[in-house]
């Protein structure tokens, strides 16, 4: 009889301790300035990224996406793009970050410059001045712009509201510093019809500069309360960038576009640290950051100030494997507690109920 009771209260505690994995899984939003943010965990994984086939690898098959909402940044040319897909993952050393989006009138690699109509009828080339009333660009069906994905990492500081650009600048941000990984279908894509690859980088003498294997990247950019600027490398012999020796390729992408459903799929992987702390993020195991995204839609007049944009989220970089099993998507809250925690907690008491059931069940007298 004894040796039957420890039996069970062991399985007991097994039950309790498998509970405790599946709470643990459950994402707790911080909160700043009073602001509760959703969170992305980046989970620790063996796999290497795939640059010809982003989001193929099988480590992706192991976790949620994550749905994004987006909005208008300037109505109405932007909002074209309602919502971002998105999955982390990282090996210790290095931070993958993927994200698909649809697309229904397909790739763009226009390259025009930015113009927008004056009352009068005339086009005019978009300026930095501009951006406070322009809420529309230019555009047909032969003069478009580029498509483009951004992930903006804060740095610190005064924290805005929403991540948000200052209009009438060249970029500035509305509170703080943030890092910018900036992928463009022209130049950062190493793609034939992309003619302007890799954009013109040089080292200080005016050398030119190609990234490792001629892969495609995100374009690294710096911005605060005073301006935007590109961070690695030069634009020739006297045109430095915030670092000219610095690497201008440390962002690394894979990109694809499939015309069977429509859809971009961009996977970017840095390293966690970097040679230029004070203008790129760092990352560490277990750290939590915060970040937005923004797509630009280029055939449908997207480019510039006008784009879509989320609100703020965080990414945590976890050193914990990812599931191996969906998890309920997080769509609901009733008094501060989640469906998954209420699910999880459910399935918890089950498990605890039938165990204790077992336990204390009388046997039968012989």
């Amino acid at each position: 009889m004894i040796r039957f009771l420890v039996a069970k209260v062991r399985l007991l505690v097994i039950s309790m301790f498998l509970v405790a994995i599946l709470l643990s899984s459950v994402q707790v939003s911080p909160r700043v300035n009073g602001q509760q943010y959703p969170n992305i965990t980046s989970y620790r994984v063996d796999g290497a990224p795939n640059y010809d086939a982003p989001g193929n690898e099988s480590f992706w098959n192991m976790m949620d996406w994550t749905n994004v909402p987006l909005a208008a940044s300037v109505s109405p040319g932007g909002g074209h793009t309602t919502e971002v897909y998105l999955k982390s993952a990282n090996d210790g050393f290095n931070i993958y970050v993927l994200l698909k989006w649809s697309d229904t009138v397909g790739p763009s690699f226009g390259a025009a410059n930015e113009l927008y109509e004056m009352s009068n009828g005339t086009l005019t080339p978009l300026s930095e001045e501009a951006t406070s009333n322009v809420t529309q660009l230019f555009y047909n069906s032969t003069y478009y712009y580029q498509d483009r994905v951004a992930v903006l990492w804060f740095l610190g500081g005064s924290q805005q509201e929403s991540p948000a650009m200052q209009l009438g600048s060249n970029g500035a941000i509305t509170g703080g510093a943030a890092d910018i990984w900036h992928w463009q279908s022209v130049p950062t894509d190493n793609n034939p019809a992309n003619q302007d690859f890799p954009g013109g980088y040089t080292d200080p003498t005016g050398k030119a500069l190609y990234p490792n294997d001629n892969v495609s990247f995100a374009e690294d950019d710096f911005t605060n309360m005073t301006g935007f600027y590109v961070t690695g490398g030069s634009f020739g012999v006297g045109a430095p960038n915030l670092d000219p020796y610095a690497d201008p390729f440390i962002v690394s992408a894979g990109n694809a576009f499939s015309d069977s459903n429509k859809t971009w799929s961009v996977e970017m992987v840095r390293s966690f640290t970097t040679s230029d702390p004070q203008f790129q993020v760092q990352l560490v195991t277990g750290a939590k950051y915060y970040v937005a995204f923004a797509i630009w839609n280029g055939k449908l007049g997207e480019s510039a100030h006008i784009k879509s944009v989320s609100q703020w989220y965080t990414i945590t970089i976890s050193s914990s494997p990812p599931p191996y099993f969906p998890t309920v998507t997080l769509t609901q809250e009733t008094s501060g507690v989640t469906l998954t925690l209420a699910a999880v907690v459910g399935l918890g008491l089950l498990f605890t109920g039938i165990i204790i059931g077992i336990v204390l069940k009388p046997r039968k007298k012989s």
